[in-house]
């Protein structure tokens, strides 16, 4: 029985090699930390929990997505409306400063050399602060006051650029600013008008013995009306162009409260807000409507059609 089971093992001896063999490999890679009983990847990391050891799975890098297309940045255009209407209804919120200034087209354009001056002219602190405010003492909704606080003239350029600037900041037609430019001035902020005797009315050191001019600037600001103006209306063209256009726009916002008892000519709507033309009128007559508003409406939209300033004549 001895020999048989010695026969026996050295016919099983072979096979039982081979198992000590893999005994020893799984027991050499048991001690590596690699295996599949456990469950462990390939990057699971030991760490020391006390007695023995517990596996963490070892953190992940965070996948970063990334956008199949790349969008390039691109600045918000100001818009701009049809001929001879407003890019902006009453009480929009009306654009920056800065992105009118970034909106303006530059160009060498200036068919009035002799505007320069009052071009590269901005107001001082103390002359913006010292503005009098708009309400019921010039007809106005008190509400009109926080757009006379808007106004600061703090631009330069070219009489083109300026009128640009002060179009896109008031939420104006730029053509419109344009044309009407041409009728009060025909774009020289030198320009004087409204002549006068009586030296009441007369701006400060304007006095020239006989008499006096009232009206001043590109767009001809009257000094009896807008007297904390002076002398910036004279001597600035972009502080005379946005001070008009803001009080347009105090009428355009419904806010020049004195039109609501003006009666228009036949055919004509009494005041109301969102009426740019009338309120155009209004600033060359006062009224809304009546004659002498209607007729300078025309001027503008035929100065506005034939956009004169581009003419070689202008």
């Amino acid at each position: 029985m001895g020999k048989s089971l010695f026969a026996q093992l050295q016919r099983q001896q072979p096979i039982l090699l081979v198992c000590c063999l893999l005994l020893i490999v799984m027991t050499i890679l048991e001690g590596c930390g690699v295996g599949a009983a456990n469950g462990l990847r390939p990057d699971a990391t030991a760490t020391s929990a006390g007695h023995g050891m517990s596996f963490a799975l070892a953190p992940q890098p965070t996948p970063v997505i990334r956008p199949t297309t790349v969008v390039s940045p691109t600045t918000v255009p100001i818009p701009i409306g049809k001929s001879g209407q407003t890019s902006f209804p009453p009480g929009a919120a009306l654009p920056s400063e800065a992105q009118c200034a970034a909106s303006v087209k530059r160009s060498s354009f200036e068919p009035r050399p002799q505007n320069t001056q009052a071009n590269q002219t901005v107001p001082t602190t103390q002359q913006i602060a010292a503005l009098a405010p708009w309400g019921a003492n010039m007809g106005q909704s008190p509400l009109s006051d926080s757009l006379r606080k808007q106004i600061s003239g703090n631009f330069t350029g070219t009489t083109d650029e300026i009128l640009q600037w002060v179009a896109c900041k008031w939420g104006i037609d730029p053509n419109l600013a344009r044309a009407e430019a041409v009728i009060e001035s025909s774009w020289k902020q030198s320009q004087l008008g409204d002549y006068t005797s009586d030296q009441t009315v007369c701006p400060p050191g304007t006095w020239d013995g006989q008499g006096c001019y009232q009206s001043y600037g590109i767009f001809q600001l009257k000094y009896i009306y807008f007297q904390s103006a002076w002398p910036m209306s004279r001597t600035d063209t972009a502080f005379s162009a946005e001070f008009m256009y803001g009080t347009i726009r105090a009428c355009y916002d419904g806010w020049t409260t004195y039109l609501s008892g003006s009666t228009p000519l036949p055919g004509y709507a009494h005041y109301h807000a969102g009426d740019i033309w009338g309120c155009l009128g209004r600033w060359f007559s006062g009224g809304w409507y009546n004659q002498g508003a209607v007729e300078y409406i025309q001027k503008v939209k035929t100065a506005l059609t034939d956009k004169v300033w581009l003419k070689a004549s202008f």
